[in-house]
């Protein structure tokens, strides 16, 4: 197994991403998705330990950061979902020049808006064969309410030209207006024939549980849910984390 960076070039910006390539290649080719304000790595290294994962098994695995995000050029206040649509089709893009990755066995797998964008995504792009969500929301009407918590509400911010977030990370206007051109459960639906794996913690206080449950009755088949009893939105516990990236693991290598 070999772990290589890589750099996609997006409308004059830099990508940053990093390959795991398994030992027998060409090989089936899983990206990953991170959630908003997330990185490459993801919460309690996610992301990192599932790649791993996933290239022992024998499938390569890409982990990349959206445009202003972790070490991609951009900033954050520019980014909007449909400019991480771009992003991903870019590096998708990218993979089927690339001698390791076979090159009908690609999927995406997103954590939290990496899911809604993986989704969003697979339903335009015919290159993703399987689509796995983590945590994902069925609607963005959450974005839009979460401002309240930080006594804010869209007309203030489009007047304001953006919202300063506790972490630090500062949301820009086109953030909130681009997400309304977007409907996640009519994406669901557009992914059949091909397989969607949905997958949530039942303590998700981040986006509740029922979100889950709107995208699968959306779906068609071939789909399957996977509740994750007691975990939180980023599936934190060993013992929670280790049972997501083995079901998706072994999901991936069924349907890839």
């Amino acid at each position: 197994m070999e772990e290589k960076p890589i750099f996609v070039t997006v409308i004059g910006e830099r990508i940053h991403g990093v390959m795991h390539v398994p030992d027998e290649t060409p090989a089936p080719t899983v990206v990953f998705c991170h959630g908003f304000t997330g990185n490459r790595v993801e919460a309690h290294r996610l992301f990192v330990r599932a790649a791993r994962k996933m290239s022992r098994e024998g499938i390569a695995a890409v982990r990349f950061d959206f445009r202003g995000s972790g070490e991609s050029e951009g900033e954050f206040e520019n980014m909007t979902v449909s400019s991480e649509i771009t992003d991903l089709n870019s590096v998708l893009s990218f993979l089927l020049e690339r001698n390791e990755v076979a090159r009908d066995k690609i999927g995406v797998v997103g954590l939290s808006l990496g899911g809604a964008v993986s989704i969003l995504t697979a339903a335009r792009n015919q290159m993703v064969k399987a689509v796995c969500s983590w945590s994902s929301p069925a609607e963005f009407r959450i974005m839009s309410d979460g401002l309240k918590a930080f006594g804010a509400d869209l007309k203030t911010v489009t007047e304001k030209g953006y919202v300063d977030l506790p972490s630090g990370f500062r949301v820009g206007k086109d953030f909130f207006t681009d997400i309304l051109k977007h409907d996640v459960l009519d994406a669901c639906s557009k992914i059949t024939p091909r397989p969607i794996l949905i997958m949530h913690g039942s303590g998700d206080t981040v986006v509740p549980v029922k979100h889950a449950h709107m995208l699968y009755e959306k779906a068609g088949e071939p789909k399957r849910l996977v509740i994750i009893d007691g975990a939180d939105h980023t599936f934190t516990g060993r013992e929670y984390e280790d049972r997501v990236i083995e079901i998706t693991t072994e999901w991936f290598k069924k349907n890839l």
